[in-house]
């Protein structure tokens, strides 16, 4: 059975001397394994279209195997410029990993998709700096993937504006410091972030937004920096991903970048024997 849909290609490896092996981010059907045979060689029609990063119209052989196979395609958009800057790439791949580890269903693949090119395409103009960018991909793909923080008010008074008020990565909630000396959470030794009223405003824009006005918001300075970092350790603690592309992108960009860990907590000793476990 023959079907079309539309995708983004998130990896692709050598089957021989000619094949390749796809994992491809689709519109209809979520993140799926793609034969393309004969795909390598430079004259095939596939070539351009089974590259990484990618966005192509597919048509799919689905058999009795796990994976499709790829009949047709046609290339829409490469992000080639994407690959003139290492950084750029490199933090483009991470985008990829990290969606190919969620792995939307069909119910939410569109979203995901939809998610994926624009951060690609602000990203390829320059429209936003890049940690920004990585901290709306981040923290908007993770709540798609069911694990969307609480961010409403205080997990346990409700309110939701407080002069002082810590985000709870690992549970992904917020505790009022009112409300903080009467929780056990407080006490122990668990990774707490005080989020600056900036910087709670911005996550609540990002989760909550509409699609059309989620990039629309500014953030600079301390602000930005403490937001790219809670999520990046947000996305790092609920996928317990170990992201190369992310790792690349870290060593490359320049020192002045965003997330300078030191200013902000690092986990804590029960937080370490949890994510060992």
């Amino acid at each position: 059975m023959l079907a079309k849909t539309k995708g983004m290609i998130l990896k692709q490896r050598s089957i021989g001397e000619n094949d390749r092996m796809l994992t491809v981010l689709t519109s209809d059907f979520g993140v799926i394994e793609v034969s393309a045979r004969r795909a390598k060689s430079p004259k095939s029609p596939l070539s351009a279209a089974t590259q990484l990063l990618a966005y192509s119209e597919l048509c799919l052989f689905k058999g009795r195997q796990s994976y499709y196979i790829l009949d047709s395609a046609e290339c829409i958009h490469t992000f080639y410029s994407l690959r003139l800057d290492v950084v750029k790439l490199a933090l483009a791949g991470y985008f990829c990993e990290l969606s190919k580890t969620l792995s939307p269903s069909a119910d939410t693949a569109w979203e995901f998709l939809r998610l994926l090119l624009n951060t690609l395409y602000l990203l390829q103009e320059d429209r936003l700096p890049a940690d920004l960018l990585k901290a709306i991909f981040e923290l908007r793909a993770l709540s798609a993937a069911g694990f969307m923080p609480n961010l409403v008010g205080c997990s346990e008074c409700g309110q939701f504006e407080a002069e002082e008020v810590c985000f709870f990565p690992l549970d992904g909630i917020l505790i009022c410091e009112s409300c903080g000396a009467g929780t056990p959470m407080w006490k122990e030794d668990v990774l707490r972030v005080p989020l600056p009223p900036p910087v709670l405003s911005a996550m609540r824009h990002i989760i909550f937004s509409e699609p059309e006005r989620m990039f629309r918001f500014q953030l600079t300075g301390n602000s930005l920096s403490r937001l790219c970092w809670v999520a990046q350790q947000y996305a790092l603690l609920h996928t317990e991903g170990n992201f190369k592309s992310l790792e690349i992108y870290q060593s490359m960009k320049l020192p002045e970048s965003t997330d300078r860990k030191e200013n902000f907590p690092e986990l804590g000793e029960k937080q370490r024997k949890n994510d060992d476990t």
